[in-house]
């Protein structure tokens, strides 16, 4: 396995790093947008930003999977077929709504207080948002995050309709290659999971206490 020795495993270690790409990328364009927009929503006071709350909670009521099709055809007018973008740029769309509506509970939850105190003192609203805003929710940040880049390390679906060639997929759709053939190597494909399983079981427990807190921040309202 480590020196891609079978046929399924001839691009084991270039998947590996896509699947690891791709999961980053997700998590860090996920929080930018989902941070920016929660502040404009909650802290700004944006214009209909009630009604952008309830469209981020509508699409979850739509099952991914039944996106799959127009996702695709939209990655073709784009002309973003077989490129890792396109599947960046689909699990950024799936992962934000619900990263938005979690960062916004956590903001509402600070005291405007402290957005009077920075504004007086000659804050702009870029350094109210980088100085008081993200280091305040911290937590929900790593948390939403943590979220999107697990979310996007274990898609499958879009992974294997989005991208064609073995040295561009995810370890994911490498993994499933196994159970196409009729021989399947089991031993290589337990092994071959298990060192796919191990960096968000990582992630996970480094970063459990932020998860629990960054999740249910606002959740309840004293």
């Amino acid at each position: 396995m480590f020196g891609e020795q079978h046929y399924y495993l001839s691009h084991f270690w270039r998947q590996l790093f896509n699947s690891l790409l791709i999961a980053v990328s997700v998590g860090a364009l996920t929080l930018l947008i989902a941070a920016a927009a929660a502040f404009s929503i909650s802290r700004l006071k944006a214009r209909a930003g009630r009604l952008v709350m309830n469209l981020a909670l509508f699409t979850y009521f739509i099952p991914a999977a039944f996106l799959a099709v127009p996702m695709y055809r939209t990655m073709g007018l784009y002309g973003l077929l077989n490129s890792q973008w396109s599947l960046v740029w689909a699990m950024v769309a799936i992962a934000t709504p619900y990263a938005i509506w979690v960062l916004k509970q956590a903001s509402d939850k600070l005291p405007y207080e402290l957005d009077e105190a920075a504004l007086i003192d000659g804050a702009t609203p870029l350094q109210l948002f980088r100085y008081v805003y993200l280091p305040l929710i911290l937590p929900s940040l790593v948390a939403v995050g943590t979220y999107a880049l697990l979310l996007a390390w274990n898609e499958y679906l879009y992974a294997f309709l989005l991208l064609s060639k073995d040295t561009e997929v995810t370890l994911a759709v490498g993994l499933g290659n196994f159970l196409a053939a009729d021989d399947s190597p089991w031993e290589l494909l337990m092994a071959t999971g298990l060192i796919y399983a191990l960096p968000p079981a990582a992630i996970y427990y480094a970063f459990k206490r932020y998860m629990v807190s960054g999740l249910t921040a606002g959740a309840v309202k004293g």
